[in-house]
């Protein structure tokens, strides 16, 4: 029996690093930041995340969602 955090853990790792390094955000072209935590890939240029499911991203704006005044303030 098992309590569901390995398939958290192996959600959070599915992203394929080579796929990560080759995105670019839809919007402006510009570079993408990996939120492992939240899933998503972030755009801080074009003030979106866009998420990560099931170890796909969804790159597309009408999916994306705008980063709070907050999260685009910090580092």
């Amino acid at each position: 029996m098992t309590d569901g955090t390995a398939t958290t853990e192996r959600s959070a790792f599915a992203v394929d690093p080579k796929l990560l390094e080759i995105l670019v955000c839809p919007l402006t072209k510009g570079t993408l930041i990996y939120d492992r935590e939240k899933q998503e890939l972030v755009s801080r240029g074009a003030g979106l995340a866009y998420p990560i499911r099931d170890g796909i991203p969804i790159m597309l704006v009408d999916e994306a969602r705008q980063l709070t005044d907050d999260e685009l303030a910090a580092n």
